[in-house]
């Protein structure tokens, strides 16, 4: 009979943190702006890709107006991926970005209201532990479980269809 292991959260923060940080052009000077300032310069592309979405989509489709009250949907719907949020997106109205398998740049399968980041384009990254909002810098709504551990790109694009959806027919309501 094999023991268990068991990780707490904080190693798995911890481990999530050092695989992101591969990603970073200069590793240390990454390392010190999560320190410093909460977020990091990053690239996509080999670990992983980005998928941005502006927050009024993902607001409608869960059908809530913040990213503190769209946590728990969000998490659930993603199973848990990595999910964070930028008040200064998208002309100050936010953005919530994704991070998928890097197979998903490489595609370059265009998803309706989808920004796919390229590869090797900068990406600010919050800190692992960044998890609630401050200076106005983006945070974790559902932070990285583990290195790799990324979200379904399926499950985003259909949250984006049911979140654009949800915004026609509000528009199509407002203009009738």
């Amino acid at each position: 009979m094999t023991a268990g292991v068991v990780t707490t959260q904080a190693e798995r923060t911890l481990a999530a943190g050092h695989w992101l940080l591969a990603a970073a052009p200069l590793r240390a000077q990454a390392q010190a702006e999560w320190e410093e300032h909460g977020a990091a310069w990053l690239k996509p592309g080999v670990l992983f890709s980005a998928l941005s979405i502006p927050a009024e989509v993902l607001h409608a489709a869960v059908g809530l107006d913040s990213p503190q009250a769209c946590a728990g949907p969000l998490t659930e719907v993603l199973e848990d991926g990595p999910l964070f949020f930028r008040p200064d997106e998208f002309q100050g109205r936010g953005s919530y970005t994704a991070l998928v398998p890097a197979r998903v740049a490489r595609l370059r399968v265009p998803l309706p209201g989808v920004v796919t980041l390229p590869q090797c384009a900068l990406l600010l990254v919050p800190a692992p532990n960044r998890t609630e909002p401050a200076n106005g810098g983006p945070w974790w709504v559902t932070p990285l479980n583990g290195p790799g551990l990324l979200c379904s790109p399926e499950r985003v694009a259909a949250l984006a269809g049911l979140g654009r959806d949800a915004l026609a027919a509000k528009r199509a309501r407002q203009d009738a």
